[in-house]
């Protein structure tokens, strides 16, 4: 295992996908059929996956990058869907890699970007893991959007009391350990008070967003997971996700929520290899 995100046993550089500058990493067996794709959340990072990356590096070629306006990638003031699923095919290209050959894996925004790739292009397979069904506005986004950054950068993305708790609620099931939430923390907390104000801001360009029209269309086999206790992605969209998908299936990870991967990566990580084993 690989407690800090600098860990990570993969190989990264930083390069120009379609005008941007994005940080693309690499590890496993190049040879390795279908390969893995990583695609982490919002505000993630590729960090978020070093539980998987830890294992799966050593079985399969894996390929994680950071999204555009995450990570150490560039990050631009405005962004939208097509911009997401061009600069997947830019990574894939750069990494000489068609659709066919790999298996895309999305945690709730990348979620969103993998589900929505594979409606448009023929992949391997797909694994969603507290993804997105629709896209909800909430009163604290449309405070973002209006007031200025000063009344809210300090408050909300800098660790306090109050962000202990609530990221402690929102982000985690009552039953993870207080360690593991820790975890997180020190892997994250820098990283998030340091974003730029806008990208804070960039849930406007996705509120529009609604899966349920076309879910229906995507084909390719895949696996829904999601935390029994997901307050952000709740249960009850990946089993309209599921039921949507004519290829699916649900796993439901009990005492989890929205940060499965950091609380229950030894069931994630299974429930994945089984998938791919099975394709």
């Amino acid at each position: 295992m690989f407690s800090k995100a600098g860990e990570l046993p993969m190989k990264c550089k930083m390069r120009n996908v379609r005008g941007i500058s994005l940080k693309l990493c690499e590890c496993g067996k190049t040879e390795a059929k279908p390969a893995l794709v990583f695609l982490h959340g919002m505000p993630g990072q590729i960090s978020n996956w070093k539980y998987q990356l830890s294992y799966f590096c050593q079985k399969y070629r894996c390929i994680a990058y950071d999204q555009r306006g995450y990570g150490e990638s560039e990050k631009p003031l405005r962004v939208s869907l097509e911009d997401y699923l061009k600069d997947l095919d830019g990574v894939l290209k750069h990494f000489e890699l068609s659709p066919e050959e790999v298996v895309l894996i999305g945690h709730s925004f990348g979620g969103l970007v993998a589900q929505t790739y594979a409606k448009e292009r023929r992949i391997k397979g797909l694994v969603l893991i507290g993804s997105v069904l629709k896209w909800e506005v909430t009163l604290l986004d449309r405070l973002i959007a209006v007031l200025p950054p000063v009344l809210w950068r300090r408050v909300l993305f800098t660790k306090n009391p109050l962000t202990v708790r609530v990221y402690r609620d929102m982000f985690f099931s009552p039953k993870t350990p207080k360690e593991v939430f820790e975890e997180f923390m020190r892997d994250n907390e820098r990283y998030i008070s340091r974003l730029p104000a806008h990208v804070h801001r960039y849930w406007k360009f996705f509120s529009d967003y609604d899966a349920r029209p076309w879910l229906s269309d995507i084909k390719v086999k895949t696996l829904v997971m999601v935390g029994a206790d997901d307050k952000v992605t709740p249960p009850s969209w990946s089993e309209e996700i599921h039921r949507l998908l004519p290829n699916s299936k649900l796993v439901v990870i009990e005492e989890a929520g929205h940060l499965v991967l950091y609380e229950k990566p030894e069931v994630v990580n299974r429930k994945i290899e089984e998938f791919v084993k099975s394709l």
